[in-house]
């Protein structure tokens, strides 16, 4: 039972019992309070339409969001599983970038290559050793 309505309930009480506004002054106070329970119910009506109403359009931008979601980060997702097929998956494992000196192709390395010192290139067939050393550092000696 909304506000409202038990507003109307206790007013038909009021009403049942027959009291007269102009010679009771309990009956006047009655009425006026009834009055303000009306107006009361009447806006918090009000307020609920407004609720439900913002509930409505917060669910749609909710969903808005979750489809710009879904677009932007889609594409990050497909590249992030392209890379899992590295590894056992177990563990988070590095990429390097490198270029292969022979036919200039970027390869990606991972740790167990660079522990071992040589990358095979996939594309030309060609190895060759990783150096760490900087190349200024070499210039400097």
């Amino acid at each position: 039972m909304t506000i409202s309505e038990k507003v109307a309930y206790i007013q038909g009480l009021y009403d049942g019992l027959g009291l007269d506004r102009e010679k009771s002054g309990e009956a006047r106070i009655l009425s006026e309070v009834l009055d303000v329970l009306r107006e009361v119910g009447q806006q918090l009506d009000g307020v609920d339409a407004a609720m439900d109403q913002f509930d409505e359009e917060l669910d749609a931008l909710g969903d808005t969001v979750a489809d710009l979601e879904e677009a932007v980060f889609d594409d990050e997702d497909e590249q992030d599983e392209d890379l899992s097929g590295f590894g056992d998956g177990d563990e988070e494992e590095d990429f390097f970038q490198i270029p292969c000196p022979t036919c200039g192709e970027d390869l990606l390395v991972d740790d167990e290559a660079l522990a071992a010192g040589v990358v095979d290139c996939p594309v030309c067939g060609g190895k060759f050793a990783l150096s760490f050393e900087d190349e200024d550092d070499s210039s400097e000696e």
